[in-house]
């Protein structure tokens, strides 16, 4: 397994230092801690960089809203113009899957975790079932389990399942923890911005597919 430290991590995606271990204290970098000093597995740093800037996100689920053909109640009327513009810059983008991932990385937090028993968390009334685990996804990932849940929910959602982050170990449940909590099945927008996360080539094809139906 090839490894490397924080400031070598930090310098490839163009971050800080202390934003490559907030990475890791939310599971998004599987890394190690030998003698006080970070590891980063270096096949877990997305290989994609940022796009653009992330949205607020307000903004960001407003847009989810909007290619569904609804209008978020919270958002003005000048922000239903600039939603028109970022839906036709999706709809003309050769790597839509690479911007949505951009515009929509504040949607929520994204935490990578290890459950002993992950399936029962599928049928649990308080989350929604996206990503890997949406069958729209057409991904077979029968032993890892992708959902959304309120924020209100989250720390039950922890004890209940005894959900522990996945450092050192096989992560088997993706959670998105935010305050917008979408209704089943999840708006295709978020579906496809959850899959380019995972940022593999079968996920980031899959997401552009997405994109491009939804727009049509």
């Amino acid at each position: 397994m090839s490894e490397l430290g924080v400031p070598d991590v930090a310098r490839m995606l163009k971050v800080s230092d202390r934003r490559v271990r907030q990475l890791i204290d939310a599971g998004e970098l599987r890394a190690r801690q030998v003698g006080g000093r970070w590891l980063v597995d270096v096949s877990s740093i997305p290989s994609a960089p940022r796009r653009s800037r992330a949205m607020s996100p307000r903004v960001a689920w407003g847009l989810i809203e909007y290619v569904e053909g609804r209008r978020a109640p919270w958002l003005s009327p000048g922000d239903f113009y600039r939603l028109r513009s970022f839906r036709d810059r999706l709809a003309t983008d050769p790597e839509p899957e690479l911007l949505a991932k951009s515009w929509l990385s504040a949607r929520a937090t994204r935490e990578e975790l290890s459950a002993t028993v992950p399936d029962d968390l599928r049928v649990d009334p308080r989350v929604v079932l996206s990503g890997l685990s949406d069958p729209r996804s057409k991904m077979s990932a029968a032993d890892h389990v992708e959902v959304y849940v309120h924020v209100d929910h989250y720390q039950h959602l922890l004890s209940d399942y005894l959900l522990v982050p996945a450092r050192g170990r096989r992560a088997n449940v993706t959670l998105h923890v935010t305050e917008f909590r979408p209704a089943a099945p999840v708006p295709v927008l978020l579906l496809a911005a959850d899959l380019a996360d995972h940022d593999g080539p079968r996920e980031l094809g899959r997401a552009r597919d997405l994109i491009a139906g939804a727009l049509r």
